[in-house]
């Protein structure tokens, strides 16, 4: 992860959608809005004194033909080196982070994905990574705060605006509704779904399933 990604301007201007390398036309990769619980910050006064910022959040990106994700986020946090023990992120500046190849199945704080729109028009991760990077990082000294909720709704909005997200009619409901399902994962987590669509209906079934890539 870089330490200090550039900030690019929001912008409204399309993407070029042209085939990036590796990606053919026909490849298929569903969006998620998917929520992290913080540990204590997602319980009792933290929740209801942090509202919206209890949990992370940030979006998975399904490559249907290969069944694996690919994660977004912007964080704040600690950034350690190994190698030369030391912290790239001394300031906890906000930064834009990618991860590839993720595991949502096995990431005991993920309690839910929502499936907000998907991509099929050639356009491959990288395009995906360099649209959502373009998206502005939240400012550290604004107020009211802004963190990874603020970055969230704005790459929203850009992914409808680019018509990857064309069925989000109301940015302020989704995000309202995904909220709900994960206070009711952390209070009643045997009972309550973990995937769902932009509705709020449960998806019993991956959308997509392809054999695992060997």
């Amino acid at each position: 992860m870089a330490m200090y990604p550039a900030q690019h301007p929001i912008s409204d201007a399309p993407v070029d959608r042209g085939a990036s390398p590796g990606s053919l036309a026909t490849d298929t990769y569903q969006l998620f809005l998917a929520l992290y619980h913080r540990g204590e910050l997602s319980l009792g006064d933290y929740r209801k004194r942090l509202g919206f910022s209890a949990y992370h959040w940030s979006i998975l990106v399904l490559d249907t033909k290969y069944n694996r994700y690919h994660a977004y986020d912007v964080t704040d946090g600690s950034s350690p080196d190994p190698l030369i023990r030391r912290d790239l992120n001394p300031d906890f500046q906000w930064t834009y982070r990618v991860k590839n190849n993720v595991h949502p199945e096995s990431c005991d704080s993920l309690l839910i994905r929502m499936a907000i729109g998907e991509v099929n028009d050639g356009t491959g991760p990288e395009t995906i990574k360099m649209l959502l990077q373009s998206v502005q990082l939240p400012v550290k000294s604004a107020y009211p705060p802004q963190n990874c909720v603020n970055w969230v709704r704005a790459v929203l909005h850009k992914l409808r605006f680019h018509g990857y997200a064309s069925d989000l009619h109301s940015i302020e409901i989704t995000i309202d509704r995904a909220l709900a399902y994960a206070d009711l994962r952390m209070s009643d987590p045997d009972n309550s779904v973990s995937l769902v669509d932009h509705h709020g209906n449960e998806l019993i079934l991956r959308p997509f399933v392809y054999s695992e890539i060997s």
